[in-house]
């Protein structure tokens, strides 16, 4: 059996990997989870950007979106 936590991550030429990578690695097939990772994972790293928290709230709303996605809503 295979272990679902070990995927193999895409790299660009100089062997680093994007977000988009490791969200093409997992295939959640919804696009409100994939914008809750992003902004889970990156929080706060945007030059310019949103603070940690403001990313962490717009992650929480996503995933309620993407409830409401898997529900039929």
């Amino acid at each position: 059996m295979t272990n679902p936590y070990k995927k193999r991550i895409g790299q660009d030429e100089n062997g680093l990997s994007d977000i988009y990578n490791i969200l093409h690695a997992y295939k959640t097939e919804n696009s409100a989870i994939d914008h809750a990772i992003k902004k889970l994972l990156c929080a706060g790293l945007r030059n310019g950007g949103k603070s940690k928290t403001q990313d962490y709230q717009e992650a929480i709303e996503s995933i309620k979106r993407a409830i409401e996605l898997e529900a039929g809503e």
